[in-house]
């Protein structure tokens, strides 16, 4: 939550700078303190003989990768069937600069398809939803409040805190991505799936934006 009040403020320092070097500032400064929360839960996870980061919760089966690509092209058809992606990687994100648009989309890649994904998941899933669920005990109904939390947690940090105009687009693919990979997460009692669904997601908006 500071992150997301303190995310102007360090965007109007930003001003003047090359949009490739504000969007990694943004990757950094979102995703470290949710790294360093799961560090810090697995930490004292391990301390307690818990495993926060626990074997069945970083297990991974060959299922899980078919799971994962499978949800993601689902999740990516319905998002475009609600709001189809238009537009190019333009504007905001890129400059008019070849080097620098190549520096861009290197920067848009190794940061939104890569680092993202797996940060996000392992912290709204892998941390808060699986504490909440256990919290509740396990039940299905603790299961479900857990993804309707995370996922409304998910969608606040991409509306509030990225460095775009929030649209009906990013509100939809956040729910849709919360509540898939959420349930996903739940079913399988395993956060594979869900982070290769999630990267999936990611890596297919962005080419549809360089194509």
């Amino acid at each position: 939550m500071i992150v997301i009040a303190l995310s102007s403020s360090w965007r109007t320092a930003l001003t003047g700078w090359p949009a490739w070097a504000v969007s990694l500032v943004d990757i950094v400064l979102i995703n470290a303190p949710m790294a360093l929360a799961v560090f810090g839960a697995a930490r004292i996870g391990a301390s307690r003989s818990e495993g926060l980061s626990a074997r069945g919760r970083i297990e991974t089966r060959g299922i899980d990768v078919l799971l994962g690509l499978s949800l993601a092209v689902m999740m990516r058809g319905l998002v475009e069937l609600i709001v189809p992606t238009t537009g190019s990687l333009g504007g905001a994100t890129l400059d008019a600069d070849a080097l620098e648009t190549l520096v861009g989309v290197a920067v848009l890649i190794v940061g939104y398809v890569a680092v993202s994904p797996i940060v996000e998941e392992l912290f709204f899933r892998g941390l808060i939803q699986r504490a909440m669920t256990q919290i509740g005990g396990g039940v299905w109904l603790a299961r479900i409040a857990a993804i309707a939390v995370t996922t409304a947690l998910f969608v606040f940090l991409h509306v509030g805190a990225i460095g775009v105009t929030p649209t009906w687009a990013i509100l939809v693919a956040g729910v849709t991505v919360g509540i898939g990979c959420g349930s996903l997460a739940a079913a399988t009692g395993r956060l594979t799936a869900a982070v290769v669904a999630h990267l999936g997601f990611n890596a297919s908006g962005v080419i549809l934006l360089l194509v």
